[in-house]
């Protein structure tokens, strides 16, 4: 197979997107010849059967007229180098070329997992002859092209061990020589996210419990709002007088941080149900607890720790009696729910998995 893969963004060290050019790797051990088009190109250290080619963004800054011209170059330009095209979150780029790859005869499928539905994505799906998600949650609407593939975590690199051992002692609750209990938010800042929750979530539970968060990201680049919206979160913190226990830190390589992961006892995310982050599941693969409201996870954590790892959406009180819930339990005993999380992920979400169900997708002969 001969593959076109289409996506925002290739590289290395990105802190969000760098775990898509692990896919491509793992998907060149399977293909003949990978040409990939992405808006901006970065570190990229790829098999020799793999060719990125940029539409520019690195070099030119915001410039969407010679992004177009840029695309329709290349999708033109190597029609003979491909015989499958995969589009990676961009249903735009089914709409401007959608209707070439069925002229030309090339199989197209299209990843979509956000719980977003709109008239662009309901243009977009006439195009392919199947569109692949994350989970069926993330999909905002039925259709009869859809395939449940699941995420893909790289559980090499993603690992349990070895967690360091905390040297802060104390009980995990009472007053303030109880021990410190790390809680760890990391991911990109935006409104999305309900990082006002977890802040709100901690000024409770630190009443009860030494809480600490770290919060490890930064709004994308070039998003106003985005930008605006951690001042807001900011200064929320500094207003309920919380930083001493809230901190702030730039995101790293997405390769790097399994670090980040073993170092904090409990990961928290808000993302609302519909959206699937992989940095929950990327936790996971690092034994780490974690505490989440999203829906879509009741498909993947088995019953008995739904009640304990699971909050209501957009509650902070819930959240922080959960939050006291698991600081309570010995490290021994949230050691232990991280190896179960951990096998969850090995078993059914692990990168090989994932790579060899898209894949067959991807190869599936029905035109």
């Amino acid at each position: 197979m001969r593959l076109l893969f289409i996506t925002q963004k290739v590289d290395k060290n990105d802190d969000v997107l760098g775990v898509y050019h692990r896919w491509i790797e793992k998907l060149a051990a399977k293909t003949e010849k990978i040409n990939v088009i992405c808006l901006y190109k970065g570190k990229v250290e790829m098999p020799g059967n793999v060719v990125v080619h940029s539409l520019g963004k690195e070099l030119t800054g915001h410039n969407r007229f010679r992004y177009l011209g840029n695309f329709f170059r290349l999708v033109w330009k190597l029609r003979s180098e491909y015989d499958v095209v995969f589009v990676h979150m961009n249903p735009e780029y089914v709409i401007l070329a959608g209707w070439l790859w069925r002229m030309l005869g090339k199989r197209v499928v299209l990843w979509y997992a956000h719980y977003l539905s709109n008239l662009k994505l309901r243009i977009a799906a006439i195009f392919p002859n199947i569109i692949v998600t994350s989970t069926r949650r993330a999909f905002p609407y039925a259709s009869k092209k859809l395939i449940v593939l699941q995420q893909g975590i790289d559980t090499g690199n993603f690992s349990s061990l070895p967690r360091p051992v905390s040297s802060e002692g104390g009980s995990a609750s009472g007053g303030k020589d109880a021990a410190v209990v790390k809680f760890l938010f990391l991911g990109r800042i935006a409104p999305v996210k309900k990082l006002e929750v977890l802040v709100r979530a901690i000024q409770l539970a630190s009443q009860r419990i030494n809480a600490r968060l770290s919060v490890v990201g930064s709004p994308t680049a070039g998003k106003p709002v985005e930008a605006e919206y951690l001042r807001e979160v900011q200064k929320l913190v500094s207003g309920l007088g919380l930083s001493g226990r809230i901190g702030f830190e730039k995101p790293v390589a997405n390769i790097l941080t399994p670090e980040i992961y073993r170092k904090h006892d409990i990961f928290v995310n808000l993302t609302v149900t519909g959206s699937f982050d992989k940095s929950t599941l990327e936790a996971m693969a690092c034994g780490s607890p974690i505490l989440v409201s999203n829906l879509a996870f009741r498909d993947v954590l088995p019953e008995d720790l739904q009640s304990l790892l699971m909050f209501q959406e957009g509650d902070h009180r819930d959240l922080a009696e959960q939050m006291v819930k698991l600081a309570a339990l010995s490290a021994q005993d949230r050691e232990a729910i991280g190896g179960r999380l951990r096998d969850i992920i090995v078993e059914k979400h692990g990168l090989d998995g994932l790579v060899d169900k898209l894949y067959s997708a991807l190869s599936a002969n029905d035109n």
